[in-house]
């Protein structure tokens, strides 16, 4: 995962989830999941499987998100 992270330029936290433990808390249902937390760590989007976070829809999901202060 190293490598890709690198690779792109990825700055945001990422989990290895190699016992499964945040897996069966949070029901991942597929891998990848993403999971967007709000300041206080609540969860408010996400997606299970693949996703286009750079897409213009994911950017757009996001700012909504900053701009309702979640």
């Amino acid at each position: 995962m190293k490598p890709y992270v690198e690779d792109n330029h990825l700055t945001f936290p990422h989990l290895m989830d190699q016992t499964n433990e945040v897996s069966r808390v949070f029901m991942v249902p597929a891998t990848p999941t993403t999971f967007l937390l709000n300041r206080e760590g609540r969860v408010v989007g996400g997606g299970a499987g693949f996703r286009d976070w750079g897409a213009p829809e994911a950017h757009q999901l996001i700012e909504a998100l900053l701009e309702d202060g979640s």
